[in-house]
């Protein structure tokens, strides 16, 4: 019997599941896991039991960590991809833990190894790797074979369990090319921010910055904040909040421009987000010519970026603005920023406006490559090559 690994819509592409199957094998078995590699944060997700009979999960805790993992309900009857809500607790401790989520159904056993940061690191391993290229509407084209593509998934409430934002990591530079993310006012949902500083758990510690305690040592001798790339405001429930503020997602920014007129933009998208049924967004560091650094909690440069980019993709079911029903409900924009301060105002913030395709252009990054896909070639190229006065005036 083959097993099928599936990639649910809106979910982080699944663990490797190990199945060991008796020498006749007589149901079909299978155990989805979205997100393997946990924060140290506590958080829930589900994970999917398949089974053609009656089955039981429960969970093996590897080392003296024990209880951390809680699984509802954790047996059931013949099912095809039932949700299994799967609680895990924060871990206080510096160090790792594991555990493995064991599905029984009569004579096939799945497995799942679960693994969860401490205090002290990364629950990533000694390796960066980068996870499969799903087919999400954010997304820019992901070709180059030195950076990594990361992905964090995330719960809201009980609407909604997927995809929180994609990464695209430079280990040289230690900064993320681009943040890709989906936003809308249910995403947004309603908390505060946390201020959870702490380590990315898909990247190896050592390979990413520790900015528990903001950047230091400018080589320009100027001062720069711990600049988000997924906004914090766009993330308010808890755990998804959290996990906005790994180092993964930061890099220096000066802070008259993070807290000026780069916050202003940041606010006009969530304004913006409010028109449409998804508005797909895309931050960018530009490394082009960089020369200074800062260094983090344990010394290590980080590139300071040359540039800053925010490129939105608008959809609305029928939408009747911004030319919409021409081009199948979708509208687009980009912004570039050098970096450095701006008068913070609205004029200021739409004069650095231009279509996607000039940004591309300027970059040579193909934004929303898998849009030509869902609306057609010519329908695409309108979208990336006008900027409609929706924008402007709203």
């Amino acid at each position: 019997m083959a097993l099928l690994l599936v990639v649910l819509p809106f979910m982080p592409s699944c663990t490797q599941v190990n199945v060991n199957i008796g020498p006749e094998p007589q149901v079909e078995l299978k155990l989805e896991v979205p997100n393997s590699r946990l924060g140290k944060a506590a958080g829930s997700q589900f994970v999917y039991v398949s089974a053609s009979a009656d089955w039981e999960l429960s969970v093996v805790y590897e080392g003296e960590a024990e209880g951390w993992i809680s699984l509802s309900p954790s047996s059931g009857n013949a099912c095809e991809g039932q949700g299994i809500l799967f609680k895990w607790e924060s871990n206080s401790s510096q160090e790792l833990r594991a555990a493995q989520l064991v599905l029984i159904c009569e004579d096939a056993t799945a497995t799942a190894k679960i693994n969860q940061a401490g205090t002290g690191g990364s629950s990533a391993g000694s390796e960066i790797k980068s996870d499969p290229v799903p087919g999400w509407l954010e997304l820019p084209a992901i070709d180059d074979e030195n950076l990594y593509f990361i992905t964090h998934d995330m719960t809201v409430g009980t609407t909604y369990s997927g995809r929180n934002y994609s990464i695209y990591y430079d280990a040289d530079n230690l900064i993320s090319r681009w943040v890709a993310y989906p936003l809308n006012k249910g995403l947004i949902s309603s908390g505060s921010r946390t201020d959870a500083w702490g380590f990315d758990p898909k990247i190896p510690a050592d390979k990413q910055p520790a900015l528990f305690s903001g950047f230091r040592n400018a080589s320009d001798g100027r001062r720069y904040d711990r600049g988000h790339q997924l906004p914090s405001a766009d993330r308010l429930q808890k755990e998804a909040n959290e996990a906005t503020f790994y180092g993964t997602n930061m890099t220096p920014q000066l802070s008259d421009l993070n807290q000026k007129c780069w916050a202003s933009l940041e606010s006009a998208v969530r304004s913006w987000s409010y028109s449409f049924d998804t508005l797909y967004v895309v931050t960018g560091a530009d490394v082009r010519g960089a020369r200074d650094y800062c260094t983090d909690n344990y010394g290590r440069k980080v590139t300071i970026p040359t540039g800053y980019y925010k490129v939105l993709l608008g959809y609305k079911k029928g939408g009747q603005f911004a030319g919409m029903a021409s081009t199948g409900g979708y509208t687009g924009i980009a912004f570039y920023f050098d970096h450095k301060s701006y008068t913070d105002s609205r004029e200021t913030i739409m004069g650095q406006a231009m279509s996607i395709d000039a940004l591309e252009d300027d970059l040579e990054i193909d934004f929303f490559v898998n849009l030509p896909s869902k609306i057609g070639a010519t329908f695409a190229a309108k979208v990336e090559s006008t900027v409609d006065n929706w924008w402007y005036k709203k």
